[in-house]
């Protein structure tokens, strides 16, 4: 794609672009007025999402645990003196099952991208930002960040570390001009459930919310400089909840509701969706 730099662009980069969350993350920035430099591994995902989002100038795809990728991309935007004002740390991925019984390689695939990708990105982005004095960060957390989860282990402490990484970042940068914020959304209606090697969610329909919704809320935190944004009433209330509550019993209410997810609808709930 031409790449045009008008004077006065302002910059937002969004990793992990082309997932439901990422997605939203590019339309309301574009919105805003900004010009977008999208990441994603899907190459036929990133050209449909530079049709949709005009405002993409720059489209990367690639694997960022690969060193090079993160390389080139930085290399890249320092050879046309593009220095982000928006970094939303947006690319990850989790595993749902016993932890033992899932592959090592991508346990340690998830903490490549979930956590070593996004400390690469942020340290090398936020000094641009500082110099510039003026930046935001969003990394993307959870609200698996405040407890342990089995079933879900490796992927909660990855986001465990993202929330306080990030918090760190925000103090220390408190008065540089430039915020880092952790969003930590509950379960969002994007692709990462079927990628987690989730099949059934219904449980957790009442606590299920839609991307945009997620992405408007997270922006919005970011702009206000808020270090920690936690989304929707129900988890506001239990991430409170865990971090009071002794850590033997969030042990027990974190596994109890994770233990429901893959399992199917009750028959009777079968009947009534057939004959609606």
């Amino acid at each position: 794609m031409s790449l045009v730099i008008e004077s006065g662009q302002t910059w937002a980069l969004v990793t992990g672009a082309t997932g439901g969350l990422g997605q939203e993350f590019c339309k309301l920035l574009a919105a805003r007025g900004y010009s977008l430099i999208i990441t994603g591994r899907d190459s036929a995902k990133l050209a449909r999402l530079c049709q949709t989002v005009p405002k993409v100038r720059l489209a990367f795809a690639g694997d960022l645990t690969d060193e090079r990728s993160i390389r080139n991309l930085v290399a890249r935007l320092k050879k046309l003196n593009i220095v982000p004002e928006v970094l939303v740390n947006n690319a990850g991925f989790g595993h749902y099952g016993m932890t033992l019984a899932t592959e090592s390689e991508e346990s340690l695939s998830m903490i490549d991208l979930n956590v070593r990708v996004l400390t690469e990105l942020t340290l090398e982005f936020a000094r641009q930002m500082q110099q510039a004095q003026k930046g935001y960060i969003l990394n993307v957390a959870s609200i698996a960040s405040f407890m342990p989860c089995p079933k879900l282990n490796v992927y909660a402490a990855t986001k465990a570390y993202v929330l306080s990484f990030s918090e760190a970042l925000h103090d220390e940068l408190e008065s540089s001009g430039v915020t880092v914020t952790a969003l930590c959304p509950g379960p969002v209606k994007t692709g990462f459930w079927a990628r987690a090697g989730v099949t059934e969610m219904e449980s957790f329909n009442f606590a299920v919310m839609d991307s945009r919704k997620v992405a408007e809320y997270g922006l919005k935190a970011l702009f206000a400089k808020r270090a920690v944004a936690t989304c929707g009433f129900t988890n506001k209330m239990l991430t409170a909840a865990a971090q009071i509550a002794p850590r033997f019993l969030t042990r027990m209410v974190s596994r109890a509701m994770l233990d429901q997810l893959n399992r199917p609808p009750k028959k009777e709930d079968k009947k009534s969706d057939q004959s609606a």
